[in-house]
């Protein structure tokens, strides 16, 4: 087999490719992303406050 059944995964002629450079374009990927930052940093530094108090209040405890 060569290939040449229609089969193969290139784009059509006249549709356009949706690729990362057609996401990075739209302000809406930009401000999910924003969120999806804002929120995981939001967490990891609540979640490392706690174990920080945590600890610290097992060391004050000992």
């Amino acid at each position: 087999m060569t290939g040449t059944g229609g089969g193969n995964d290139e784009p059509a002629e006249d549709v356009p490719a949706a690729g990362w450079r057609a996401a990075a374009r739209d302000r809406r990927v930009w401000a999910i992303l924003a969120v999806v930052a804002f929120l995981l940093v939001c967490c990891c530094s609540a979640a490392a406050g706690t174990l920080l108090a945590l600890s610290a209040g097992l060391f004050s405890a000992g």
